[in-house]
């Protein structure tokens, strides 16, 4: 199929590249189906590279058809022939793995409060009043060593069931209070976030008008 017809005169083909991606398997064309971004002429000479009808690379025929000849002898190795689905299965755990490992961090994220600065510091705050309001004891036992009547002891009741229910009023006030400056500020950074988004969306029509 390659010849020399005399020396000024040689006989070539066009070849293009393979859409298998092999790039010895190149595809004979005519010229006027060339790719011109990039396509080969080959001749009895050697393999000229062609990238926008300008030569970049030659190789002579004996190069080349060794090249070609290793890389076929390579390709047929359990190891390049199983490649691409190795490569395939590896990328996919990766993909599966870090899909999973952002669930969970999102999972965690969503539960664990007192890990996001808008509730740590109030969650803190209430889980001191709470062991405070724990603290408190709803009967007077008495514990000073002083003698008291039946009438004294229930007197003594009395007042102390009375003085913690004061103190519960006072600690759910400030559970609530505490739970409403929370509001406040996760509410706050909302807003704020919301009118930065608005801001931005009207930035982006101004520059992309379409």
């Amino acid at each position: 199929m390659l010849d020399s017809k005399s020396e000024e005169e040689t006989v070539f083909v066009y070849l293009n590249p393979n859409e298998n991606g092999d790039p010895y398997d190149l595809q004979v064309c005519v010229y006027q189906d060339r790719k011109k971004a990039k396509y080969y002429t080959l001749s009895g000479k050697g393999l000229t590279l062609y990238e926008n009808d300008t030569p970049i690379e030659f190789l002579s025929l004996g190069q080349w058809l060794i090249e070609r000849d290793s890389y076929n002898h390579i390709k047929e190795k359990d190891f390049f022939k199983k490649f691409k689905k190795w490569k395939f299965m590896r990328m996919w755990k990766k993909t599966i793995k870090h899909q999973n490992r952002m669930k969970a961090q999102n999972s965690l994220e969503e539960k664990l409060f007192m890990l996001q600065d808008h509730f740590s510091t109030h969650l803190a705050k209430h889980r001191t009043y709470m062991i405070e309001m724990e603290k408190q004891r709803f009967i007077d036992p008495c514990i000073t060593g002083d003698t008291k009547s039946i009438e004294e002891f229930a007197d003594a009741q009395v007042e102390k069931t009375e003085n913690i229910q004061e103190e519960i009023l006072k600690f759910s006030d400030k559970c609530r209070e505490n739970i409403r400056a929370c509001i406040a500020m996760v509410l706050s950074e909302l807003r704020t976030r919301i009118v930065s988004e608005i801001a931005l969306d009207e930035e982006r029509k101004k520059n992309n008008p379409i």
